[in-house]
C-alpha cells in the first residue's frame, strides 16, 4: 500500500509540474535563475497555452483597447513600392502613346496610294517608295504596332 501511495504522489507531482509555468530571470551579474513564480523582468519560457507572456498579475486589456498591428513594412519599403508603382504607370503611359502613334502611322500607310520616302532626294525633292518598298514599310509598321500594343496589354 505504501508503494502505491508513493507512486500516486510521484505521478501527481509530475502531472502538476507538467502544466506549471517556468519563468527565467537574469540578475545584474548575468546569472540566470528559473522559477515557477513571475518576477519583474522575468520571461516565460514554458507555460500553459492559456497564459499570457506578460505579468500574470497585470490587468487584462479591455476589449475596446486596440492591439498594435504588426507592420512588416518600413518607410523605405513603402517609398520604394510607391516609386515602382509610379515607374510602372509611366511606362504603361509611354507604351500607350507609342501604340497610338504606330496605329496612326499604320492607318496612314494602309490608306495612302503612294508613300513618301523618309529621306528627300539629293535636290530636296520628294521621292515616293515603290509598291514593294511601301508594302515592306506597311509590314514593318504593323509588326512594330502589334509589339507595342501587345506589350501594353500584357504588362
Amino acid at each position: 500500500m505504501r508503494r502505491i501511495s508513493i507512486a500516486l504522489a510521484a505521478l501527481a507531482t509530475v502531472v502538476i509540474t507538467a502544466h506549471a509555468d517556468v519563468y527565467k530571470s537574469v540578475d545584474a551579474q548575468g546569472q540566470a535563475s528559473y522559477s515557477d513564480q513571475w518576477s519583474p523582468g522575468a520571461t516565460l519560457i514554458k507555460g500553459d497555452r492559456n497564459h499570457s507572456l506578460t505579468d500574470p498579475n497585470a490587468d487584462a486589456p479591455s476589449p475596446d483597447q486596440k492591439k498594435p498591428v504588426p507592420n512588416d513594412h518600413t518607410p523605405a519599403d513603402a517609398a520604394k513600392a510607391a516609386a515602382q508603382k509610379a515607374v510602372d504607370a509611366d511606362r504603361a503611359a509611354a507604351r500607350a502613346v507609342e501604340c497610338k502613334r504606330l496605329q496612326d502611322q499604320y492607318d496612314k500607310l494602309i490608306h495612302a496610294r503612294r508613300v513618301l520616302q523618309a529621306d528627300p532626294g539629293p535636290n530636296g525633292e520628294r521621292q515616293f517608295m515603290s509598291d514593294t518598298e511601301a508594302d515592306a514599310e506597311r509590314v514593318k509598321t504593323k509588326q512594330a504596332m502589334d509589339e507595342a500594343c501587345s506589350a501594353g496589354a500584357s504588362g
